[in-house]
């Protein structure tokens, strides 16, 4: 007689079945590539064509490929004239169209997935736009969205050629100038991720780091100001300290003052724990963005004798709060006068009161928008020197 089988025997079956069905038919590795079948592309560069009569909608791509065995310290002639990478550049129309172009100038498929730079030249970000040349690069899901993206006062492709004074590559330098690691606040630190998600809000404009090519290393400081997906203008350093401030990404920064007591001299102040704090109020019947900037600071270096501390110590407050205030207004007043809400003033106007967002032409109201700034900066007084 044939014994019954039981129940935790039937699902364990119909378990190992299922696996191995799901085993035959997973793709695994069967479609993937060798890793020296790839060549690797760390940075993408985008400028106008510098030929005359060049097509208005061309550009000119550009990308950058590490070379494995210099990377690794060996020898051997495969070009890029002694350094550890190669770049290729061709004129086209698509980003597509490009890559295949230069795909033919290589025996390796070009790998986009280690790719961590992509520069646009002030021209061609003005032209053609950050947000249309970025379109391939948004459907690849293979690009990492912690990509640095940078605006080039200069030509893009010029940076991908910098030989870096401490990185093996262009990329890893740049990449690494415009990281939190730098400890600028004049920096505005952002990616391509986040890019992509300050374009898409409502009531914001997005900001990318700025970055030009000195005489032997790259600079960075400032920034780029998009609209609509195209450059628009320019953020000096201090402007852009100042949005990073009212953006609360928490810089640290340094403040030269005069000094309340001897004018004729100065202290340098470090600046940290800023906090930003936005508020909608009505004002004679109209409606006023008023934002409240906090932060503490210490006293860094002196240039003379400077003291006692009860006499100075509001007054060197003040000081420091007026200099941070007049950089945030200098920004605000930027930011209106190119008709980009860099400052998510429209964000918090559409959440907090939506009626009155609904009802506003955001685009033709933001640049007379009021809004009204106040700092109070608190000395930690961690440093001190005092004279008599």
């Amino acid at each position: 007689m044939r014994r019954p089988v039981k129940r935790s025997q039937k699902k364990k079956r119909f378990f190992l079945l299922m696996l191995a069905v799901l085993l035959l038919t997973a793709p695994g590795c069967w479609r993937g590539r060798e890793l020296n079948a790839r060549s690797f592309v760390t940075a993408v560069a985008f400028d106008l064509p510098t030929e005359e009569g060049a097509d208005p909608d061309e550009f000119l791509l550009s990308i950058q490929v590490p070379i494995p065995a210099k990377m690794a310290g060996e020898g051997g002639d495969q070009g890029g004239d002694g350094k550890p990478f190669v770049v290729y550049g061709t004129t086209t129309k698509m980003v597509t169209t490009g890559i295949r172009q230069l795909q033919r100038q290589l025996d390796r498929e070009l790998f986009f997935g280690h790719t961590h730079l992509i520069l646009f030249n002030v021209e061609v970000a003005k032209a053609i736009g950050v947000d249309r040349l970025l379109d391939y690069f948004k459907r690849d899901y293979r690009v990492q969205r912690r990509a640095r993206i940078a605006v080039i006062d200069g030509e893009a492709r010029e940076i991908l050629k910098l030989e870096p004074p401490i990185s093996q590559t262009p990329a890893a330098y740049i990449e690494n100038l415009l990281s939190g690691q730098s400890a600028s606040g004049i920096n505005y630190i952002s990616d391509f991720g986040r890019f992509l998600v300050e374009q898409g809000d409502v009531g914001f404009d997005p900001v990318l780091p700025r970055v030009s090519k000195g005489k032997e290393t790259a600079l960075t400081g400032g920034g780029a100001v998009i609209k609509n997906g195209k450059f628009v203008g320019w953020l000096e350093n201090n402007e852009t300290r100042a949005l990073n401030i009212l953006l609360n990404q928490k810089i640290v920064s340094i403040y030269e003052v005069k000094c309340p007591l001897h004018p004729q001299e100065e202290i340098v102040v470090r600046t940290t724990g800023f906090g930003s704090r936005y508020r909608l109020n009505n004002q004679n019947g109209r409606t006023v963005m008023q934002i409240r900037v906090g932060g503490q600071f210490e006293t860094v270096e002196f240039t003379d004798q400077h003291g006692p501390l009860a006499t100075i110590q509001d007054d060197l407050e003040k000081t420091v709060s007026a200099a941070v205030r007049a950089e945030i207004e200098q920004v605000i007043q930027k930011a209106q006068e190119l008709g980009a809400d860099i400052l998510g003033v429209g964000r918090r106007l559409q959440a907090l009161k939506h009626d009155l967002w609904q009802a506003m032409d955001w685009e033709r109201e933001f640049p007379a928008f009021p809004i009204e700034v106040e700092v109070d900066m608190e000395w930690t007084m961690t440093v001190r020197r005092f004279g008599g």
